[in-house]
């Protein structure tokens, strides 16, 4: 006879018998079969090379994906370094950018110091010639004589006070 420990799934007839004191519970029993322990001999041979093939061939298996981390942990490391590299150009090439920003502050300071007195002519011409605009309407709608003439003098002085900021 075998132990319940050599006993294979082969070797064992299954007996159900039910416990009765609450009707739920199965209880199994192996039953070992004198042919079958001549047979199951032989079956664990076969068993044992067919385990033996598959571990050698898990092992193949293991090592090929093993290789295949291996080949995606370079690429991965080689696409990172480029990246990085391509960062640290780009880094590079704020820093010159924070020079030429600089240099057009400086440049815009000194702008800004030679700009009030052309800024306030600017400005004094736009305003004479609105002046002259309004004043040239005015003359035109007016229809007392007098007040066109006036109002002839003062586009005339206008003209006068624009040629003057001009220069």
């Amino acid at each position: 006879m075998h132990s319940d420990e050599d006993t294979t799934i082969a070797d064992c007839k299954w007996e159900n018998t039910m416990i009765s004191d609450d009707n739920n519970v199965h209880k199994f029993k192996t039953i070992h079969d004198s042919k079958n322990a001549d047979d199951s001999i032989g079956t664990r041979s076969a068993e044992s090379a067919a385990v033996a093939a598959t571990s050698r061939d898990m092992s193949k298996v293991a090592v090929i994906v093993s290789l295949l981390v291996v080949v995606l942990l370079v690429i991965f490391f080689f696409g990172m370094n480029r990246n990085i590299a391509g960062l640290t150009e780009e880094v590079k090439g704020l820093g010159s950018l924070r020079q030429e920003m600089a240099g057009i502050d400086q440049r815009l300071v000194q702008m800004e110091q030679g700009m009030p007195s052309q800024m306030k002519k600017m400005i004094a011409q736009d305003i004479v010639n609105e002046m002259a605009m309004k004043a040239a309407h005015l003359g035109n709608t007016l229809e007392d004589e007098q007040l066109r003439d006036k109002m002839q003098q003062v586009l005339q002085t206008l003209k006068e006070v624009r040629q003057g900021l001009e220069q």
